[in-house]
């Protein structure tokens, strides 16, 4: 059954709690101080919280959010796997009702926590449900991702990207990555400079900032290396992210992609007076060659007319 969040029943499961459920990472400065477990965000992210219940509601009825703000969701997640094992679920995630959809439940905050409770195998996770309309969650996600975890450069630009082809205002994108509003075009064109199934493959690399970054996309675009040519240069089981994105960028930086040699230009064909003749058009050559079934007319003809072609050229060019 439903209960109000911010009742006064005791036993009511608390967003204060600071029982860890995973590694922590290095903060950029939150947003709302104290993130989800503070009563201020709790508020914020439904606008005074008074439509927000705890319940324990079906995983299988959460579908993911459109704005994917992690590369790899499953990074890290056994530590947090054994400590909901151990411990139990400390910290609701927060979901929000869509009407009309397959699933009655969309992710907002705790997609890692999710993802372990899938892994898992447990059928029902405790949550907030709350009716958001499409900022506010989009708000609330980034609230939350600004006070409890360091996404990278490369992952804040790519949510970026997706804010704004979701139809996303560039205030609400930069309130939900805590960045300047200046800052967000360089973002999303690094993004699309490298595109999905590049960034992928190389994975979040935190650590690695946008001068880096920028630098990789100079250097692809100085040797002419395609997002696809650097794809085939990347080893997905080779280290970290990190030592992925290094050994890209040194390799880019070594030309080591084999450029693909310049097709060979096609020979056009025509029938000729029962056989054929076919031309070659070359840099410096014109190829002209016809069948043993077509009689040498034309090219008896092209012979005498080289001398006329010629000096009709050069008056052309003195005029």
């Amino acid at each position: 059954m439903a209960r109000s969040v911010f009742g006064t029943d005791a036993a009511q499961p608390s967003a204060d709690s600071s029982a860890p459920e995973r590694k922590p990472l290095a903060k950029r400065k939150p947003i709302i101080k104290g993130g989800a477990a503070s009563d201020k965000y709790i508020r914020a992210a439904t606008q005074g919280g008074a439509d927000r219940t705890y319940q324990e509601i079906p995983v299988d009825q959460i579908q993911d959010s459109r704005i994917r703000d992690r590369i790899d969701v499953n990074e890290d997640l056994d530590s947090l796997i054994d400590s909901i094992r151990e411990n139990g679920q400390q910290i609701p995630i927060l979901v929000r009702i869509v009407q009309g959809a397959e699933k009655t439940y969309e992710i907002v905050v705790g997609r890692r926590r999710l993802a372990a409770t899938r892994r898992l195998g447990l059928p029902r996770i405790k949550a907030f449900v709350s009716k958001m309309d499409d900022r506010e969650a989009f708000v609330a996600q980034g609230i939350e991702n600004s006070a409890r975890l360091e996404t990278s450069y490369i992952e804040r630009a790519r949510a970026a990207a997706q804010g704004l082809e979701a139809g996303y205002e560039q205030k609400d994108i930069a309130e939900f990555l805590n960045v300047s509003r200046t800052l967000i075009n360089f973002m999303v064109k690094s993004y699309q400079s490298l595109g999905e199934e590049l960034v992928l493959a190389i994975g979040p690399a935190r650590g690695v900032g946008r001068r880096n970054w920028d630098k990789l996309i100079s250097e692809m675009g100085r040797h002419g290396i395609s997002q696809k040519q650097a794809l085939g240069l990347i080893d997905p089981e080779s280290g970290d992210s990190v030592e992925r994105f290094h050994a890209l960028l040194k390799a880019v930086q070594s030309d080591r992609v084999r450029k693909a040699p310049s097709p060979a230009p096609a020979a056009t064909r025509r029938d000729y007076l029962g056989g054929s003749v076919s031309t070659l058009r070359k840099p410096q050559q014109l190829v002209v060659k016809t069948s043993k079934a077509a009689p040498p007319d034309l090219l008896d003809q092209l012979g005498e007319q080289i001398d006329a072609m010629i000096a009709a050229l050069e008056k052309k060019h003195k005029e």
